[in-house]
């Protein structure tokens, strides 16, 4: 079953490999439509996305899914000040843009 759609192969690889750390079978599908970007709209069933293999691990697979996405999504929102300068870089980003200087872990 169709189990989760990712915005790019990368997404979908590292998704997967979450999941399977969890012993949770799932497969990359989807991603050669990826190559084709800008010759074919992309959308839900042209970008890359999880199968899963046992459907019986839904909840749990959606659960680390949604985890997931909330911790990135809160380290790409987080501001963080720089060691170095003092500048207020925002959370996408790792090196501080005004001296380079490398986010504290």
């Amino acid at each position: 079953m169709k189990l989760f759609v990712a915005q790019n192969p990368p997404q979908a690889h590292i998704l997967c490999e979450l999941l399977l750390s969890h012993n949770i079978q799932v497969e990359v599908r989807g991603e050669g439509m990826f190559g084709l970007q800008g010759e074919l709209p992309m959308d839900d069933s042209s970008l890359p996305y999880l199968w899963l293999i046992d459907e019986h691990k839904q909840t749990q697979a959606k659960a680390i899914i949604a985890e997931f996405e909330q911790t990135n999504s809160a380290s790409a929102n987080s501001e963080w000040q720089c060691e170095e300068c003092g500048e207020v870089n925002e959370g996408q980003f790792a090196l501080c843009w005004q001296c380079g200087h490398a986010a504290a872990s």
